[in-house]
This record gives structure tokens, sequence and C-alpha cells, in this order.
């Protein structure tokens, strides 16, 4: 990435993650995801950040997934295709200052 991007981004993160808490995204987005429309969280959490609707530790490496920071809240569900791991109940990148150190880490 070009280094003025670079630097640009890391002096906005917390800006860029703010900009993508849940209860501005239903407000400017609300077509963004179907969460949005029907005012339904996908996790339970306060101040739920969307900027990772993806977990960015999923690994997708290996066919069943698996989670690259070993997350306790993670598990591996029985499916008609096999095994899969399901971090559904995972709530670490949707926590704003995970969300910053993610993004972070991505730009530095």
């Amino acid at each position: 990435m070009h280094e003025l991007a670079t630097d640009i981004i890391n002096k906005n993160i917390e800006k860029i993650i703010d900009n993508h808490s849940y209860e501005n995204q239903k407000n400017v987005n609300p077509y963004g995801c179907i969460c949005y429309g029907l005012d339904a969280k996908c996790h339970n959490i306060e101040n739920l950040n969307c900027f990772f609707c993806y977990c960015p530790n999923y690994d997708r490496t290996i066919l069943e997934g698996k989670c690259k920071i070993d997350s306790p809240d993670g598990k591996y569900i029985e499916t008609i295709n096999g095994r899969v791991w399901d971090c559904s109940d995972c709530t670490f990148p949707h926590k704003r200052e995970n969300a910053i150190k993610l993004l972070e880490k991505l730009f530095k």
C-alpha cells in the first residue's frame, strides 16, 4: 500500500473504527447488513463494532476452519458436510479496543 495511504489510515484508526459501530451503521447504512434493518445485533454485546464483520482470526487454510487465537468462545460443530469451526459466540473482533488493535496490526 502506498505510504501516504498507510499514514492516513494510521492517523485515523479510531475514527474508522468508531464509524463502524453498530449504532452508527444501522443509521447511516441501514441496508448494509440484514441486522441493521431488523435492528437486531448478531452478537449481544454492548458497543458492538462491525468493522470486522468476519473475523480476521478465522483460519481458512484448513478445510474445517480454526481460530488463530484459540478463542475459548468458539467450537467445532458437525454439519452435513463435516466438522466446521463456529465462532458465532465469539465477540473478540467486535469490541472497539480489539478492532483498533487488529487494524493497527494490519497497517504497521
